[in-house]
């Protein structure tokens, strides 16, 4: 009698976790609708990245996403990013035939966008969750690095 109910109690034991093993989802399973959404945003060519906060390899600042804003619409690129707070610096950028070019990796659920303008280059990398790293460099600076999201217009 004991032999069974051990027996019974194992195979219990052993169904559940393979129960449970099969209801978890991996990451990418997770994020596929996240990817999927910002996918089409930028492939509709009418977005805007919104910057939440700043940062370097020293410090790291948040901002304000009203007035961190590039809008991208076709070639046409508008908008205003702030630097750090200390250095007050206002980067303006403003260009209607910029050399746009998107790469969609589907196997890492990631997007690289990259804007070379006039004055600016900007490169936009967004990951599975939605989250968007732009990194602006131009002729008077040297790789501003932000954080925000992409949103459609």
């Amino acid at each position: 009698m004991k032999k069974l109910v051990l027996l019974v109690l194992l195979f219990s034991l052993s169904a559940s976790t393979f129960v449970t093993a099969q209801a978890k989802k991996s990451q990418k399973e997770m994020f596929a609708t996240t990817y999927h959404n910002s996918k089409s945003v930028v492939k509709s060519q009418h977005y805007q990245f919104v910057a939440n906060a700043i940062h370097d390899s020293e410090q790291r600042e948040m901002l304000d996403g009203d007035t961190n804003q590039i809008r991208i619409n076709k070639l046409d690129v508008t908008g205003q990013l702030h630097g750090f707070s200390k250095s007050k610096a206002i980067y303006t950028l403003k260009d209607s035939s910029s050399d746009i070019s998107t790469v969609f990796h589907d196997e890492k659920q990631q997007i690289s966008i990259t804007v070379k303008m006039q004055a600016y280059t900007i490169s936009i990398e967004v990951k599975p969750n939605g989250k968007a790293f732009l990194t602006l460099t131009g002729n008077d600076i040297t790789n501003v690095k932000y954080v925000g999201k992409l949103l459609e217009i």
